[in-house]
């Protein structure tokens, strides 16, 4: 399916979709409690993986538009196969969490999960007494896992901060207290939303800067959360505001989201953007921009987007410190420098990032080349183009922004979709 975004003036009010990653971290936890009640979660691709994988490991689900009810499990007992087709994020959480059961599970994804490593976990997981094998030395999937880890003391180099998560989830239901010292992690903020969901969980954990103190034989609680807006989804529609009119955001309330920087980021660059924290609106309006320069470590999330607006800004934008970005979905940081050239913008890829220099947007066509991220980024360029933008493959906003597309219409963009 393809979708073609042409000039257009941008003005009305919308509401983002809720937080992927609370989500995610929220569904799990619920599992693994008693009883619980999660309000206002984001129904995607991604996020039904992660139901299947708590319905997996024993948890009993009931699904309604507004909320989901778990009856969940007191310990881990499940065997078996699973695909969880593309999401990182429910398979790390579950490469952990089957490692509490005795009997073997095998945990599968797909053609892009398959090429994503899990190294690193995986043998920190072996460390603990799990057994787990793979066909490849990166422990891509399918990947067998067999407990029953003890808990203990591990020290971890992640590249990914979904590893020290998966950690983190698993490590308070072993029988024995462990600690975890991270040498060194990307996307910190990711790490502080499992903390704030294992805390509204009951899950004692203590952090002393890079070093986790967890105590064993823990129970999880939760009773009932509520998902905030997502800001890595807001940003396509800030960055609608700023490109082509006036948007206003609704339900933007201040939560542990890292992403939330894309506020910080669009003011960096000249863009007229205001949050009020109390009321949760954000209006965003269009702008001329500067080109600045952005470490991205911690929101790595959000580089496809700055990418966008530094295809429009004056002068050079310069994304660094974004290495990890080469093992998500896709490489995306080879993603967003083809894409951007094959818009007539200069684009230079670099080991941990990407240099743009911003210029006039003709039009062409772009890839989403699978991943939702470059799709749901790349189309806005089109707002600004003098001849559209096509983007390929673009059914795969459904993964965390189903109505992505519908929404751009209602705020006036000239959307033509079609095709397979």
């Amino acid at each position: 399916m393809y979708v073609k975004i042409e000039k257009s003036e941008l003005e009305g009010v919308a509401i983002p979709p809720p937080s992927k990653s609370y989500t995610h971290r929220a569904f799990f936890a619920g599992a693994l409690s008693n009883r619980s009640k999660i309000l206002n979660p984001l129904y995607s691709g991604d996020t039904i993986s992660t139901l299947k994988a708590c319905e997996f490991i024993g948890a009993e689900i009931e699904k309604k538009d507004e909320f989901t009810i778990f009856r969940g499990i007191s310990h881990i007992n499940c065997e078996g196969y699973i695909n969880v087709e593309n999401s990182g994020t429910t398979l790390r959480i579950l490469l952990g969490l089957t490692a509490q059961s005795d009997k073997k599970s095998i945990i599968d994804g797909d053609d892009s999960l398959r090429k994503r490593p899990n190294k690193t976990l995986a043998l920190a997981l072996k460390k603990l007494g799990a057994k787990i094998r793979s066909n490849s030395d990166m422990y891509t999937t399918p990947i067998e896992v067999e407990g029953k880890i003890k808990g203990g003391y591990l020290e971890i180099e992640a590249e990914s901060s979904q590893y020290i998560t998966s950690l983190l989830f698993t490590l308070p239901l072993c029988d024995k207290n462990s600690t975890l010292k991270v040498l060194k992690t990307k996307s910190k903020p990711y790490i502080d939303i499992t903390l704030h969901v294992l805390d509204k969980s009951g899950v004692k954990i203590e952090e002393d800067e890079n070093v986790f103190y967890i105590y064993g034989g823990q129970k999880y609680n939760l009773r009932k959360f509520e998902i905030p807006s997502d800001f890595s989804s807001a940003s396509y529609l800030i960055a609608a505001g700023i490109l082509a009119g006036k948007v206003t955001l609704k339900c933007m309330y201040n939560s542990k989201q890292g992403d939330k920087e894309i506020v910080r980021v669009v003011k960096d660059m000249g863009g007229n953007v205001k949050w009020n924290k109390e009321k949760g609106i954000i209006t965003a309006e269009k702008s001329e921009l500067e080109g600045i320069e952005i470490d991205a470590s911690e929101i790595p999330d959000l580089v496809p987007t700055i990418a966008v607006l530094g295809a429009v800004a004056k002068g050079k934008t310069i994304v660094k410190n974004a290495e990890h970005l080469r093992y998500k979905e896709i490489d995306r940081i080879s993603g967003c420098c083809k894409n951007l050239r094959s818009l007539g913008i200069y684009a230079e890829e670099r080991k941990d990032g990407l240099i743009v220099k911003g210029g006039k947007i003709l039009g062409g066509t772009v890839d989403s080349f699978g991943d939702h991220r470059m799709a749901l980024a790349f189309s806005l360029l089109g707002l600004v183009s003098e001849k559209g933008v096509l983007v390929k493959n673009v059914e795969v906003v459904s993964i965390s922004y189903p109505n992505y597309i519908t929404q751009l219409k209602k705020l006036g963009a000239k959307v033509i979709t079609g095709g397979d």
